[in-house]
């Protein structure tokens, strides 16, 4: 009965979200910057446009967003008045969503190039790809690729990456899709112009390419950490970037355009019209349904592993100092302190850019020690709080009975503590899965950066965040019943009197 209430209480819901989402907006168009100039002003975070907005509209009000396509739905959901980006981004977002239009003029333009690590690495790379640079732009192909790109479809054939087979070492290539023609997310891959340039690149000089996809404001602290050789997603020449990076020549010029909402604008296609559309985009347009399960794999994974790692050490760390009152405990609750007083995401921007900055380690193992300690301290603090609670006079006895401390430990102390911190234990669970959502921002292409990518892709946002919810719930509920099996069998108190007698003459 609570299931079928559950179900009914959440088709209700989306239904109803659905309905609002098509209900549209009636918000006046604005045409011109100055009518802007006191309004609600949307920015890209870690782009060129944070400066930029802010002297066109010097008395606006700002908001920051990951990406186009939130920018995008952050308009028609009338949380902004206008936001700024690059003419080319801006023609994919009214693509695809025809309500949204553009001021008739310009605000800014720079140029767009490759970022490299200010180091002798980065300037010999910077060397040879501006001589292959100079080399398309004379032959006419540059220009060609720029339009092959500008102007792509579903059938727009990218250069094939995995058939590299360079001698001369790997290029690691930071990249954010939702930047067209530069980065895009391309049947469920990385392409874009900019893509294809590093993979001439790499086929000209004889490398091998990887492509770690993350958030545009992780672009320049990727390079700059050396998680990167190369990082893309139409990177506006600055003089304050310049000085921590270094840029090639010249490779695309982008204008700065305001995005605004037209006027008497209404969604309102139809209600199932509208259901089935963004269900086709999110799901079945270029297979995208695959990249949910490469999302949940990577989410599992990194749950599991975390887990069963984060308890191992947990109960390593405490079986072994649970009788020292010295500096070795003093160090461990340091530790504890310090790894739960950071928010999860900044251990694991630490952990990537800094302590493993220049160690070339695959971010999905950087994610799972990030939640290996973090799930680690938690063990520990249940272990220690649940003993602390169970009545000395056990351990006594115990010891007046010949047991020894580790016998008393392993035979008494801790079957008790097992069934007080299951609870907590399955809590943290779930707490833990939920948690792994950020693990985006060190390029895990995890379930939710799955939701981003597609969504990046498609600017559709019900569809992508419901299935995301949905599945972190279902996800949760199967972890939690697997541990409730766990505790069945290893709690005395839930064992059945055939099992407590086995092994037991009863005649």
């Amino acid at each position: 009965m609570k299931i079928r209430n559950l179900l009914s209480l959440f088709l209700v819901t989306i239904l109803s979200l659905l309905l609002f989402g098509c209900a549209g907006s009636d918000n006046r168009e604005f045409s011109s910057i100055e009518e802007l100039k006191d309004k609600r002003i949307g920015i890209k975070q870690g782009t060129v446009y944070d400066g930029i907005t802010k002297k066109t509209f010097p008395e606006g009000e700002y908001f920051y967003f990951a990406s186009a396509s939130d920018l995008a739905s952050a308009l028609k959901g009338n949380k902004i008045d206008a936001f700024a980006i690059d003419d080319t981004i801006l023609s994919e977002v009214i693509k695809e969503n025809p309500e949204i239009g553009r001021l008739n003029e310009h605000i800014a333009s720079f140029e767009c190039a490759f970022v490299f690590n200010k180091n002798d690495h980065g300037a010999e790379l910077s060397e040879k790809m501006n001589v292959m640079l100079k080399e398309l732009r004379e032959s006419g192909e540059l220009d060609r690729l720029y339009e092959k790109w500008l102007n792509y479809d579903s059938d727009t054939v990218m250069y094939d990456i995995s058939s590299l087979k360079g001698g001369n070492g790997k290029i690691t290539l930071a990249s954010q899709t939702g930047c067209p023609p530069f980065a895009i997310l391309l049947n469920g891959k990385i392409a874009g112009y900019e893509v294809e340039l590093v993979a001439l690149f790499c086929e000209k000089y004889g490398y091998t390419l990887e492509v770690d996809e993350m958030y545009f404001d992780g672009l320049l602290s990727a390079v700059q950490s050396g998680k990167a050789d190369i990082a893309v997603g139409g990177i506006g020449k600055t003089e304050e970037r310049a000085k921590s990076v270094i840029f090639s020549d010249t490779e695309a010029i982008v204008y700065g355009d305001v995005a605004i909402l037209k006027k008497g604008t209404s969604s309102a296609q139809g209600f199932f019209d509208g259901i089935y559309t963004s269900f086709r985009r999110t799901f079945i347009d270029e297979d995208r349904w695959r990249m949910f399960f490469q999302g949940i794999f990577a989410t599992m994974a990194i749950t599991i592993l975390s887990i069963i790692l984060g308890t191992l050490l947990g109960f390593v760390v405490y079986t072994n100092t649970r009788n020292n009152t010295g500096v070795v405990l003093k160090i461990v609750r340091f530790s504890i302190w310090l790894i739960q007083g950071m928010p999860i995401v900044v251990l694991l921007m630490v952990l990537y850019y800094i302590v493993f900055g220049k160690i070339s380690i695959d971010s999905f193992w950087i994610s799972i020690l990030g939640f290996t300690l973090t799930f680690a301290c938690s063990v520990y603090n249940m272990l220690s709080g649940a003993i602390s609670t169970i009545d000395p006079g056990q351990k006594q006895a115990a010891f007046t009975l010949g047991y020894s401390d580790k016998m008393t430990f392993y035979k008494i102390l801790l079957p008790q503590a097992i069934s007080y911190i299951m609870p907590s234990y399955k809590s943290e669970i779930v707490s833990l899965i939920k948690a792994t959502a950020v693990v985006g921002y060190i390029a895990v292409q995890d379930l939710t950066k799955i939701g981003d990518l597609i969504r990046s892709r498609t600017y559709e946002a019900f569809f992508p965040l419901i299935v995301v919810t949905v599945l972190y719930f279902i996800l949760a509920g199967i972890l939690n019943a697997l541990v409730k099996r766990i505790n069945i069998r290893i709690d005395p108190r839930k064992r059945t009197p055939e099992q407590i007698l086995k092994g037991v003459k009863t005649e």
